[in-house]
């Protein structure tokens, strides 16, 4: 995500055999697990070394289900308490791992099983260390599908559901707004999205649209190139209840463009959407785009054809299409 690799050093002798030291330790570990699994044994000393085992990788889905079936086997398992004491220690060795591979999609999942697994789980602390880990990587789709995960669990057990949804959409305007290329935040917007225009009248969801429209607007002028927002843009237009409010979302998106374009003339991803903005307008509502919008749209294709010359194909093929379509000279 835009972060500069780091130039590595060649490793002296002493690093390369401590390295291969480390590998040993490591093989001699994953056998000795791998013959406990299968034997079936179930013990303590058995979870002791799938621990030291995942403490050095995360990526052994094996392991992690082992160690679940370990955990359920034990005799201890049954009392509620125990469990509990039990989880809650597994919850705590699991942090200390997350920084370590905050990608791994095992580790994720054995959290999910370990908080549904507990007799009193405490979902809206586990919401806070969600919160405090994607602090750490914003854009970890690992950390927001988590964290979906966390909030409808919350949002089960509410007495107002629709405050849970509230607080989650505001998470997602914060989020955004430090970082408007995060595809992660504007992807868990678009599934909250219906929800919050649900509970509104008809001028409380045209005030939320705005407030929508606002927040694109805000992250294009910020890079017009990113193609988050651009895409929640189209997202936006398929969502909307008629082609009459689709296309008064066109014209806002149309009139935005032509006022960044001031700014940035030579934007590629604006003059592509500006096309593109006009050939729906005039599909939704046809006669709606004029002759001199059309040809702009032709003529933008040609300027694109030179901005951006390793898609002239692309553009030939659009400006021939729309010249077809609107029958115009190309």
């Amino acid at each position: 995500h835009g972060r500069r690799r780091q130039q590595e050093r060649e490793p002296t002798h002493d690093e390369l055999e401590q390295a291969k030291q480390r590998v040993d330790r490591y093989r001699a570990l994953n056998s000795h697990v791998m013959d406990l699994k299968a034997t079936s044994v179930f013990t303590n000393d058995a979870l002791d070394a799938t621990k030291r085992l995942l403490e050095q990788n995360t990526e052994l889905h094996t392991v992690w289900n082992y160690r679940r079936t370990i955990f359920t086997s034990l005799d201890e398992w049954q009392c509620q308490d125990t469990r509990q004491q039990m989880l809650d220690g597994e919850l705590k060795f699991l942090l200390g791992i997350i920084t370590k591979n905050i990608k791994s999609y095992w580790m994720w999942n054995h959290r999910m099983w370990a908080l549904s697994s507990l007799p009193r789980p405490e979902w809206q602390r586990e919401l806070g260390l969600v919160a405090k880990l994607l602090a750490l990587d914003a854009r970890n789709y690992h950390g927001w599908d988590y964290r979906r995960f966390v909030v409808a669990q919350l949002k089960d057990a509410a007495t107002n559901k629709h405050e849970v949804d509230a607080q989650e959409f505001a998470f997602t305007t914060e989020q955004i707004n430090h970082d408007c290329a995060n595809h992660s935040a504007w992807h868990n917007r678009s599934k909250l999205l219906p929800a919050i225009l649900a509970q509104r009248d008809e001028d409380g969801q045209l005030q939320v649209l705005q407030t929508e429209n606002d927040l694109i607007l805000n992250a294009i002028y910020t890079d017009p190139d990113d193609q988050n927002a651009w895409l929640y843009y189209d997202w936006l237009l398929d969502i909307q209840k008629s082609d009459e409010d689709r296309c008064r979302l066109l014209r806002n998106k149309i009139a935005a463009i032509r006022e960044l374009l001031e700014l940035e003339e030579d934007s590629k991803r604006p003059l592509v959407e500006l096309v593109s903005a006009y050939d729906e307008l005039e599909r939704l509502q046809p006669g709606s785009v004029s002759e001199p919008e059309k040809k702009e749209c032709l003529e933008t294709l040609h300027r694109l054809e030179s901005i951006d010359p390793y898609r002239v194909g692309r553009y030939t093929d659009m400006s021939r299409t729309l010249s077809k379509q609107w029958a115009l000279g190309a």
